[in-house]
């Protein structure tokens, strides 16, 4: 889903940032970051797995005619392929909880710490508390 080309990226970007990019690192490793900019991401969720199932809720997608990939690494995640996150927020499932919109990067921190019951976390990027609240499920 290209949204913008890479001369655009730079456009939308102050100056500062598009040297300090190219600075640090090779030209082809910089352009393929502005390049991964140009892309429109994708609406990515995960089941609350304390309220909900991951059947259920693709039950509930095929029903709403929400197309969906499963997050091979992760079994409660979904990348929802034809609604954008401000229509997913409309949805009953959102707003009785059992869906949560979290990017793909933030559902890896307790994925790998894999805290157990009754370890203390101290989350020190807490906000808005996605990975906290994934800790919980």
């Amino acid at each position: 889903m290209l949204m913008a080309s890479i001369g655009e990226v730079k456009k939308r970007l102050p100056n500062d940032f598009i040297e300090r990019l190219y600075n640090q690192f090779s030209p082809i490793t910089a352009d393929r970051i502005l390049s991964g900019m140009a892309n429109t991401r994708y609406t990515t969720l995960r089941v609350n797995t304390l309220k909900y199932d991951r059947q259920s809720l693709m039950k509930d997608f095929r029903n709403l005619n929400i197309k969906f990939e499963r997050v091979m690494w992760y079994e409660d995640a979904f990348i929802i392929k034809n609604a954008n996150e401000k229509q997913i927020s409309e949805l009953d499932i959102y707003k009785k909880g059992y869906i949560y919109l979290q990017s793909l990067s933030s559902m890896i921190p307790p994925i790998i710490l894999n805290p157990k019951n009754g370890d203390r976390v101290l989350d020190m990027a807490a906000a808005p508390g996605s990975k906290t609240t994934q800790h919980a499920c």
